[in-house]
């Protein structure tokens, strides 16, 4: 491999799991994240893949050259493809952020597609080639949601503990689902303490499944204010999905590296 290409991938690489985890430290404890981040990496993912194809497409044979060019591509188009959909659910459902978007559009302009695709190839190595096929933007999605099932399962086993309370909402029997899957019972004087915490059911006062990203959780504390410390509610976690995003884009990234060093 050529050494170049190879301190290329380990920038790039370590330039991207910096940017991550500084986002997820500023998500987990702010929920805010300067635009400025998201846009300086998404100049650098354009501009190590613009020196990636000059680097690497003139040092293969043209017949695979263009093969790879054409699956690179493909993926590329899926990338976008996720892209657009979270696009969709940011500006026209808001169900997401803008940070949200931004993440996923500056991971996905460094890693649009699997740049060491060629080298599984050139190595004829056929459990890597299945590995590669999926873009690395729908890999990251897939550890983010297994991380997410891990959550609701942690989540699921603290709200059993208020088996009474669940039997007793006046709620439809869907809405109980959804709270006990989804959402996190907890007394009223331990809400107080909590962070990006919004309240879905309250006794008399509130009785929703879900609640608006552009919420504030300090107003909903000063609402809440004469709700006695002993009474059970019903809250949502407002998930910092970035920090969980830079969980997996670092699991994704060392393994990324352990296949470079393999390859090369």
């Amino acid at each position: 491999m050529n050494a170049n290409i190879m301190w290329l991938e380990l920038v790039a690489s370590a330039i991207t799991v910096a940017t991550f985890i500084l986002a997820g430290i500023l998500d987990w404890r702010w929920r805010e994240i300067p635009p400025a981040l998201w846009i300086a990496s998404i100049i650098f993912g354009i501009f190590v893949n613009v020196l990636h194809h000059f680097s690497h497409y003139g040092n293969c044979v043209d017949t695979l050259c263009k093969y790879i060019f054409q699956f690179q591509l493909f993926q590329l188009i899926l990338s976008l493809i996720l892209l657009c959909v979270i696009g969709v659910l940011v500006f026209a459902i808001k169900i997401l952020g803008g940070a949200d978007f931004l993440a996923v559009a500056s991971f996905t302009a460094v890693y649009p597609f699997n740049r060491l695709s060629i080298l599984t190839y050139l190595k004829s190595n056929t459990l890597l080639q299945v590995f590669f096929f999926l873009p690395p933007i729908l890999w990251i999605l897939i550890m983010y949601s297994i991380i997410m099932i891990f959550l609701m399962l942690f989540n699921l086993l603290n709200n059993l503990k208020f088996y009474r309370e669940i039997a007793s909402l006046e709620v439809p029997l869907l809405s109980k689902i959804l709270y006990v899957l989804f959402c996190k019972f907890m007394y009223m004087k331990e809400y107080r303490k909590k962070r990006f915490y919004y309240p879905v059911y309250v006794q008399s006062i509130v009785n929703r499944i879900s609640f608006s990203i552009y919420e504030d959780d300090e107003e909903w504390k000063k609402k809440l204010s004469n709700v006695s410390d002993d009474s059970v509610i019903v809250v949502s976690w407002g998930i910092p999905m970035i920090t969980f995003m830079s969980l997996a884009i670092t699991i994704y990234v060392a393994l990324y590296i352990i296949i470079l060093i393999i390859l090369q």
